[in-house]
């Protein structure tokens, strides 16, 4: 009986990685995922990784509402 239970909670704890997982990336807007957020602030001339916009830039950009 404990090793049932043990394994319908392993089966459970998968499910719902794999669903919070592919729900992840439908909830940002399209071109507002943090991916494509950061590849265009790199793609700025002057922001570099040591620049104090970008510093700013990345702790903005980690709101999902601020991309």
């Amino acid at each position: 009986m404990r090793a049932q239970f043990f394994d319908c909670l392993d089966q459970l704890v998968k499910l719902v990685s794999i669903a919070r997982e592919s729900t992840t990336v439908f909830r940002d807007k399209k071109g507002c995922n943090i991916e494509e957020v950061m590849e265009e602030l790199h793609s700025i001339d002057g922001v570099n990784f040591d620049n104090t916009l970008h510093t700013f830039a990345i702790e903005f950009f980690c709101a999902r509402s601020k991309r």
